[in-house]
């Protein structure tokens, strides 16, 4: 109804309002900023779940399947990973924000920069969370049973396992979700007087782009690492992208690349859309508009 408060939250608002700009996290406490992050990542992840277990099935060279109760093996661990992560990214990016900006306004450059740093953060706890998720997609199991059966057939390191290519994903992943995006956003409306929803979408699918195609091969190897923890095929690093080079030439980095641009165009959007409009809901009174 026209009268009603709580749906005029819901509208979307323009870069110059709490829900649009990147810069809308400074203005959040850590707490604040944590809570929304959780919010956004799992009600992404349930809407997009099924093109992330098919994107790992190719990426490994399993079969693709449509049964439900394989294709959604591991939904509840990819909630808290995504949930988890994106509370991570967002908290520690609005961090750098501040860390960066002080009290000005944040530019650009600052924002980007931030959410680099952000990304760097949540590889750590991220990659634990995507082994336990690909080892259930792939095996089974329950949450705490995938990872415990790892660890005590191949030791506590195991847990390691694709980390540094998790750091080096996230990275560019969250510098071009809390960054990029956000930046677009604000050009294509103020230069160009596009809706917020169509200049969202744009930045959503030219980071989406830009993201999962310098990323992919790290995301290829990770996967492949840790669907096969044992090694029987993919040893280090080095050793997973020679083994994907031999076997299927230098597009064995880049399988799968059609349902991770989905995936993360998709998520892009979500995360951005859920944070815009949960962020005036949530915190009605840290909106700028009020103020």
């Amino acid at each position: 109804a026209p009268g009603n408060p709580l749906l005029q939250h819901l509208i979307p608002k323009t870069e110059h309002t709490m829900g649009g700009g990147g810069d809308s996290l400074q203005r959040l406490t850590a707490s604040q900023n944590l809570m929304l992050g959780t919010a956004s990542g799992v009600m992404t992840k349930c809407c997009n779940y099924p093109l992330l277990a098919w994107k790992n099935a190719s990426q490994q060279g399993l079969p693709i399947s449509f049964n439900p109760t394989v294709v959604y093996r591991g939904l509840f661990m990819a909630c808290l990973n995504l949930g988890g992560t994106t509370a991570v990214q967002f908290w520690t990016t609005g961090f750098f924000q501040k860390v960066l900006a002080g009290d000005k306004k944040v530019t650009g450059t600052q924002q980007i920069g931030a959410a680099f740093l952000g990304g760097v953060t949540s590889g750590i706890p991220c990659s634990v969370w995507e082994l336990t998720m690909i080892q259930q997609q792939r095996f089974g199991g329950t949450i705490i049973g995938a990872p415990a059966k790892i660890v005590k057939e191949n030791g506590p390191l195991v847990l390691t396992r694709g980390t540094l290519m998790t750091m080096g994903r996230e990275s560019l992943y969250t510098m071009a979700m809390l960054g990029v995006t956000p930046v677009m956003q604000r050009e294509l409306i103020e230069r160009f007087k596009m809706d917020p929803s169509v200049g969202l979408a744009v930045g959503a699918l030219s980071g989406a782009f830009f993201s999962a195609t310098i990323t992919h091969p790290m995301d290829t190897i990770k996967t492949c690492m840790q669907g096969d923890v044992e090694q029987k095929k993919y040893t280090n690093i080095r050793g997973t992208g020679t083994k994907l080079v031999q076997e299927y030439g230098y597009a064995g980095l880049f399988k799968g690349l059609g349902w991770r641009i989905c995936l993360i165009a998709t998520t892009f959007f979500l995360v951005n859309k859920f944070k815009e409009n949960l962020a005036p809901v949530m915190f009605p009174d840290k909106d700028e508009k009020k103020n």
